[in-house]
């Protein structure tokens, strides 16, 4: 498995743990266990989108899960298809 495929793999890992994130919000406030844990490694990577759209612009909901997931798929499909091509494939 080459790391290109490693870091496919790791991309769409992120997304799931955003969306399990995502879901554990409805639930958990922030301090309780998983949240907590899940929070800790998503809270960094929404700062820039609330920095450019907070969620008080969109009547408090957050955006900032749904366009990092759009972010990391669009990342992962195109490190996949730029790595179909290479000698070796992606898999």
């Amino acid at each position: 498995m080459s790391f290109a495929a490693i870091v496919v793999y790791l991309l769409n890992g992120l997304v799931y743990l955003i969306i399990g994130d995502a879901i554990l919000s409805w639930f958990q406030k922030p301090e309780a266990f998983p949240r907590s844990l899940t929070s800790r490694i998503t809270a960094p990577m929404y700062a820039p989108i609330h920095a450019v759209l907070n969620p008080r612009m969109t009547g408090g909901i957050d955006l900032s899960p749904i366009i990092l997931i759009f972010g990391l798929q669009f990342l992962a499909r195109t490190l996949a298809s730029a790595l179909q091509g290479a000698p070796g494939g992606l898999f």
